[in-house]
């Protein structure tokens, strides 16, 4: 009995919520730039001091700049992808979950809620698949 796609993602959106998993669409390698060229700029005007205020203020530049970029994963999962993506990861996290000799697929929602292995196989799945899906940054 295949497992129903809407349930399952639910099931997925409540593990990374739980693990409390965010998602960045590359975000943190600009704010790093940032950081990195405001440090520079401080360090060759004032020298190490110019290092140290100019890394504080590129730190709470790039703060400014990606504040609110950082999602849930679960959000991504539920509202981002379309439904053949949806598709894609289910069969993935079926295939991540065939290890685990579960003989009836209905059987794996309970047991997905209630075991740590499958939960962690579930999780990795999904991160994998917003990686490189979604070209997302996530934060574990």
């Amino acid at each position: 009995m295949p497992v129903d796609t809407r349930e399952l993602m639910e099931a997925i959106a409540i593990i990374a919520n739980e693990r409390n998993v965010q998602v960045t669409m590359k975000q943190s390698a600009k704010g790093a730039m940032v950081c990195a060229a405001t440090a520079f700029i401080g360090g060759i005007l004032l020298g190490p001091v110019g290092l140290a205020a100019g890394g504080t203020a590129g730190g709470l530049m790039a703060y400014k700049m990606t504040g609110g970029t950082f999602r849930p994963l679960a959000d991504v999962l539920l509202n981002d992808l379309n439904d053949a993506q949806q598709e894609r990861l289910v069969r993935h996290v079926n295939n991540a979950v065939a290890q685990f000799a579960i003989s009836d697929l209905a059987m794996l929602l309970p047991l997905l809620m209630n075991n740590a292995g499958i939960q962690q196989a579930v999780l990795n799945t999904a991160v994998s698949f917003v990686t490189n899906e979604l070209k997302c940054q996530v934060i574990q």
